[in-house]
């Protein structure tokens, strides 16, 4: 798992490095090309940079827009979303104080052309001194070139939160289920991982329990009334696991018609109790068929 813990000298060196990077290729100058080429540079994600130098050989040394993206979803999200996450803060901080510096430069920037403006009319004579006049417009280019610069910072501040929001979304996803909403197989191997660790450690106090289910014969249900059926009933199954699930516990969806319930802390006991609940809720439910049965070959 990637880790962005560079110091600032270090992440400012991978941003002089990256950015000559960024400007030589096709896509734009936005925070997934910076996440792609910051990637590149600091050798954190060596896929990501086989993968880059791949990329470009086949593409004659330009990565476009559809390339960079793609490189950014397979090898910076997908691998990694909390890094990703850790990326675009970073970057917003990084951008954060660079538009704090600019509007301090600007403040003093037009603190200086009042200074010389005053002095220019103190001074004023026929003929103004041409060294002050080249002073004054200097001073007036830079007020406008900074303030572009705080313009364009605002910009990406804006994509940046963007991106945030888009990682955000993507890694629930890699998280959850689609078809029930409840956690997939990658989540609960995770939370049981945690829980585990913890029990070992005492960090808890009862060790968790763990309890697997099924749906019987289903591949019976999707024989007679189709797999959209199907997905009916384990919707239906799902939503009884989260109607019964404890506050500090996880149901998963970790097979086809297959669940797991992961109690933290909890005695054998009330486990037993809690799966002949659901157990007994489950076959007391009725789903109305929407889909004609199949028909049986005689």
């Amino acid at each position: 798992m990637l880790k962005y813990q560079h110091s600032i000298e270090r992440s400012t060196e991978y941003f002089r490095l990256a950015l000559p990077l960024m400007t030589k290729q096709a896509a734009g100058l936005h925070p997934i090309s910076y996440a792609v080429w910051y990637g590149y540079v600091s050798g954190d994600n060596p896929n990501l940079r086989l993968a880059v130098d791949r990329q470009l050989h086949d593409a004659g040394g330009l990565l476009d827009e559809a390339r960079t993206q793609g490189l950014f979803w397979k090898h910076v999200v997908e691998s990694d979303p909390e890094a990703a996450q850790k990326m675009t803060d970073g970057v917003d901080r990084v951008l954060h104080g660079m538009s704090e510096s600019a509007t301090l430069a600007v403040n003093e920037t037009a603190r200086y052309g009042a200074t010389l403006t005053r002095l220019s009319a103190e001074l004023s004579t026929p003929t103004p001194s041409p060294v002050l006049v080249e002073l004054l417009d200097t001073t007036h280019d830079m007020q406008r070139a900074i303030e572009q610069l705080q313009k364009r910072l605002a910009e990406s501040q804006s994509e940046i939160k963007d991106l945030r929001d888009e990682v955000d979304r993507t890694r629930r996803e890699s998280l959850q289920d689609a078809l029930t909403g409840l956690a997939n197989r990658r989540a609960f191997e995770q939370r049981l991982a945690v829980c585990i660790a913890q029990s070992e450690h005492g960090a808890t106090g009862a060790p968790p329990c763990l309890v697997l289910a099924d749906i019987d014969h289903f591949k019976r249900i999707n024989d007679r009334f189709g797999h959209g059926f199907g997905d009916q009933v384990i919707r239906a199954v799902a939503q009884v696991l989260k109607n019964q699930l404890p506050d500090n516990a996880m149901a998963a969806r970790i097979g086809g018609e297959e669940f797991a319930l992961l109690l933290p802390s909890t005695s054998l006991q009330a486990a037993q109790v809690l799966a002949e609940k659901i157990r007994h809720t489950v076959g007391a439910s009725r789903i109305a068929a929407t889909a004609r049965p199949t028909p049986r070959p005689a």
